[in-house]
């Protein structure tokens, strides 16, 4: 049913006789790269901390008989929100509404201190009764333990083209602060749920890179400020954003951290 960086994710069903249950069963794509395993283990006792209705759960983790890891979560039939939004014609105050369980589910996880890191449409579900499902928590940081696990993309400019396909995060939803490598905080979630919010509500992103390249999105992010929500949105809705939603998105989408 999925399938990214890390591995593969399939339908699969519990069949052991004690519970009948549809699950979504996450597997890496490489037994023998330590890595990947490590990121299982660590997304493991991330989810096995964070309980919450719109958080997908972990039902069950350990390994094959071949060594290779697997976890065995809620299986989420839903759609991504921004699909969501789109197939319904969600008006702001429904958006607003749909996005505010998000923000409930990442404040959640902030308070237990985690950090999302790679919050994009695809990573958030809806289902047809409206209820919300946070998923991929695989490149999560745990706060206490930032120091240990720094995230870098060797940011002099001759190798992050490079090296930025090996990165934890979506380069369209990643705030400035981690596309440069720098200390990961709960404001780069706050930022990724700003463009979210931003493109929910416009249908566009706030960057509006020179020309459809990596090199030239990099730099939108970092130099580039993004217009008020209320100038790009359709003129007759744009109204109800001018005031708080204009100021809440663009400080969002601030490019220093502290000014998020």
């Amino acid at each position: 049913v999925g399938r990214g960086g890390m591995g593969t994710v399939w339908l699969a069903e519990r069949s052991d006789g004690v519970m009948a249950r549809q699950v979504a069963l996450k597997l890496p794509s490489q037994v023998s790269s330590p890595g990947l395993v490590e990121r299982m283990r660590r997304e493991r006792d991330i989810l096995a901390s964070l309980e919450h209705p719109s958080i997908a759960r972990l039902y069950d983790a350990g390994a094959s008989e071949d060594g290779r890891p697997y976890m065995a979560l809620e299986y989420v039939e839903g759609k991504p929100i921004d699909k969501y939004c789109a197939e319904r014609s969600t008006s702001v105050r429904q958006t607003l509404r749909l996005f505010q369980l998000v923000a409930e589910a990442v404040a959640f996880a902030h308070a237990r201190l985690v950090v999302h890191r790679d919050l994009k449409p695809g990573n958030i579900l809806v289902t047809t009764d409206g209820a919300v499902r946070l998923l991929d928590f695989g490149v999560a940081k745990l706060l206490r333990g930032e120091d240990e696990d720094v995230d870098t993309i060797g940011f002099d400019r001759t190798d992050k083209l490079t090296r930025i396909t090996g990165t934890a995060l979506t380069l369209d939803y990643a705030s400035p602060e981690q596309i440069r490598g720098e200390r990961i905080t709960v404001a780069c979630d706050v930022y990724s749920m700003g463009v979210i919010l931003y493109e929910l509500l416009t249908g566009s992103r706030p960057h509006k890179p020179k020309q459809n390249t990596p090199g030239a999105m990099l730099d939108a992010i970092q130099d580039h400020e993004a217009p008020f929500v209320s100038h790009v949105a359709h003129r007759q809705i744009a109204r109800g954003m001018r005031g708080d939603l204009d100021a809440i998105l663009a400080k969002a989408l601030k490019k220093l951290p502290a000014e998020r």
